[in-house]
């Protein structure tokens, strides 16, 4: 059936793209809302998830008692066809489907809105915050808000706004029915106009099927990165289930590629704390609920910020080929400027962390232009083996420094065998330009990115002995 089922607002929707006033499964769910149902509190402004003006909440059910999982995402950045089987909520919702009214008397108290432009989105994403029950702290209140800028400069008022919400969540929850979802088959999706194809597979059979039959289409799975530029037809991986599973044994913990990033974070984030704040750091809330593990590796950025991660934990990437499964190590796998180890009809599958070893100290920096919504001008991972004070092993991975992710080679081995101090660290810097020459561009000239990388390695130091005070 070539028919899109979805709930918004409390209210069911079906879209037959067989119908020629139909919009195309590509239409941006912010386009959809404004356009075709008229709904124009959700605004638009950078049309590329950087500023949050467009947000909107998407219900899932996840389970058959009617427990939801609430995302704020950026709808400019929302393909029509990822409602499908899904509860889309704007600022318009009544009270009974999403009750905001506390968190907009909240604003009208503190004075938090000011043209008023970003407060439907500011709105929802606190409405998130409250309904995934995060905690009520200037940090985390400024880590939810961290994909949504106001112009007016009001922050300090937003902020006062939202920490006295941490009570409405009750009044919420009593003004509130249980949401309506659409009944849909759990199967794969195929939705078709003119020359435009979506297909959404649930399974890895299903995938493999595809990959035949559909040898040259591209594969797409949070659509946030390079995949913003697919608009006629694309297999979407994101529902495949081998791919969304995180696996842990006695030696490793392996991730789907289709895992997003604030799943790394989570799952991850347990066994490698220092991860957490340094991922919250990865984009915008909006962003870190869509972006997926493979999809930021395959993307082959010199500046990815999973990639120093990957190659600082020795991680390894499964790859599934047309017959077989190989592993390649993350070291190993980025080949050229945005070029990696995929071969035609391959995809990643998964991605493999060796689990905590001893003695190790973890640590990783990101530098940028705005600290939330921007990849990195320079980002370092760091693994050090330390046995007696001295550096037994060194991985020391710089992002945004040359045309990959790379070891910075010559600073590991000047480090190796010698006691990890301030002053051994000061002179290991010296050796960052041994290993890199990077070039200048809009995030960083030459020098700032060469000034910058040795101070990552003072900063590392410095992190060691806070946490071993």
């Amino acid at each position: 059936m070539n028919i899109l089922r979805f709930c918004i607002n409390g209210q069911e929707r079906e879209i037959d793209f067989s119908k020629p006033e139909s919009p195309s499964p590509f239409c941006s769910v912010l386009h959809y809302i404004r356009h075709y149902e008229k709904l124009t509190g959700t605004k638009e402004m950078c049309g590329k998830g950087d500023c949050g003006a467009c947000t909107v909440i998407l219900a899932s059910q996840t389970d058959s008692k009617g427990e939801c999982n609430y995302r704020a995402l950026d709808s400019c950045l929302l393909p029509l066809a990822e409602l499908h089987g899904n509860h889309l909520l704007t600022i318009e919702a009544p009270a009974d489907c999403m009750d905001t009214l506390p968190i907009r008397e909240a604003f009208l108290k503190e004075r938090a809105s000011q043209c008023g432009f970003c407060s439907p989105g500011m709105v929802l994403s606190i409405y998130s915050h409250i309904k995934n029950g995060y905690p009520f702290t200037p940090a985390f209140i400024k880590r939810t808000l961290s994909g949504n800028l106001c112009r007016c400069t009001g922050y300090t008022t937003i902020l006062q706004a939202a920490l006295s919400l941490e009570k409405a969540g009750v009044i919420i929850k009593q003004n509130e029915k249980p949401l309506l979802f659409p009944v849909i088959e759990n199967n794969s999706l195929h939705l078709r106009k003119n020359d435009e194809s979506y297909i959404r597979p649930v399974s890895l059979t299903e995938l493999k099927e595809l990959l035949k039959d559909y040898p040259h289409l591209p594969l797409t799975g949070g659509l946030t990165g390079s995949g913003m530029t697919y608009r006629k037809s694309v297999i979407d991986v994101s529902h495949v289930k081998e791919m969304l599973a995180c696996e842990e044994t006695e030696d490793s913990i392996t991730l789907g590629a289709s895992c997003t990033i604030k799943d790394m974070s989570t799952l991850l984030g347990k066994h490698f704390p220092y991860m957490v704040p340094y991922l919250e750091d990865f984009a915008s809330e909006q962003i870190r609920g869509k972006a997926t593990i493979g999809g930021s590796l395959a993307d082959g950025s010199p500046v990815g910020d999973i990639m120093p991660l990957c190659m600082a934990h020795n991680a390894v990437c499964i790859i599934m080929g047309p017959d077989s499964i190989r592993e390649v190590f993350c070291d190993r796998f980025m080949l050229n400027y945005r070029k990696v180890d995929l071969k035609p009809g391959e995809l990643i599958l998964a991605a493999r962390f060796e689990r905590p070893a001893k003695n190790v100290f973890y640590a990783a920096f990101k530098q940028s232009r705005r600290k939330n919504m921007d990849i990195s001008s320079v980002c370092l991972a760091a693994a050090i083996e330390l046995i007696n004070g001295k550096c037994h092993s060194v991985r020391l991975v710089y992002g945004g420094m040359a045309a990959v992710t790379a070891h910075a080679r010559q600073t590991e081995k000047f480090l190796k065998g010698k006691v990890f101090s301030l002053s051994n660290c000061k002179k290991a810097a010296n050796s960052i330009a041994a290993d890199f020459e990077p070039l200048s561009d809009l995030r960083g000239s030459k020098q700032f990115r060469m000034d910058t990388a040795k101070n990552m390695l003072i900063s590392l130091y410095q992190k060691y002995s806070e946490q071993n005070e």
